[in-house]
């Protein structure tokens, strides 16, 4: 696959998954974050790139890091096209060493980079990839304690009929009717609202697209730690009323805040990730 072919791949999906909210189904943005929440340490695009050349991917790296863990591609496997960047790094005038800091790195295009699913390898068995992946009682306390570390009030109290969840830009209101998995995807819902939507974003975007940004994370998150809650985000998904362009913004936060969501749980609650197999 060339760089030309990764783009037009994409750009038709893109089109496809902006007809399809816009004629109201979600079923396909649902598809999406389901390979999101699998490969969430890439990049939305590269995520669709995975899930549109092999749907039923679970966990991908690079040719070197199958070796590194203990297994080889099997030979005559094709590999998986995704984008990886160019990077400059500018040297040191003292050492010629690099400096390490952002302002000193520029990427200069992109190029394409070819991983293999694990169903494409085999080897020595690998250790649980389960990811986030626990039950709710060590999950919704690891939740709460994030929300609580990132400086944000968390309070559960009686709220209007209906309403499960309000973020008041510093505050979480929870209800008090909400137990267990229910409590921890609206949790999720609220603080990527905390996260993305400042007054900025609450100026320029719909409340319909905030909405929908919000419960895309959640829904991201909560399919990492093995729950399911497509139904309730199938609500909300389908109401998406944005274009094409806003649409592509909205996939990058997503992309960006479960990922910083899933990593500060991995970090807050000892339950091993698969950060190892990034290529």
């Amino acid at each position: 696959m060339t760089k030309d072919e990764a783009k037009q791949l994409a750009d038709q999906a893109l089109q496809e998954l902006h007809s399809d909210l816009k004629a109201g189904r979600s079923e396909t943005l649902l598809r999406y974050l389901d390979a999101m929440s699998r490969f969430h340490s890439y990049s939305w695009n590269n995520s669709l790139l995975i899930l549109l050349q092999m749907p039923t991917a679970s966990h991908v790296a690079g040719y070197r890091k199958w070796l590194e863990l203990g297994r080889h591609v099997r030979q005559g496997e094709k590999g998986i096209g995704i984008m990886a960047p160019m990077v400059y790094r500018k040297k040191s005038d003292s050492d010629e060493q690099s400096t390490g800091d952002k302002d000193q790195r520029r990427i200069l295009g992109f190029r394409i980079v070819h991983v293999f699913d694990v169903s494409q390898t085999e080897g020595a068995d690998l250790p649980e990839l389960s990811s986030l992946q626990a039950d709710v009682g060590h999950l919704l306390p690891s939740l709460e304690e994030l929300v609580r570390n990132c400086g944000i009030r968390l309070v559960t109290e009686t709220l209007a009929p209906g309403v499960k969840g309000v973020s008041r830009k510093g505050e979480i209101a929870i209800s008090d009717s909400l137990s267990g998995a229910e409590r921890l995807a609206v949790l999720a819902h609220e603080v990527a609202h905390e996260w993305m939507h400042d007054e900025t974003q609450r100026a320029d975007l719909t409340r319909t697209v905030r909405e929908t940004e919000a419960e895309a994370v959640a829904y991201v998150v909560c399919r990492s730690l093995g729950i399911d809650c497509s139904s309730r985000s199938a609500d909300y998904i389908q109401l998406y009323n944005g274009t094409e362009d806003t649409l592509t913004a909205s996939l990058e936060r997503i992309q960006k805040t479960a990922a910083r969501m899933i990593g500060l749980l991995s970090a807050t609650s000892t339950i091993p990730s698969d950060e190892s197999l990034v290529a």
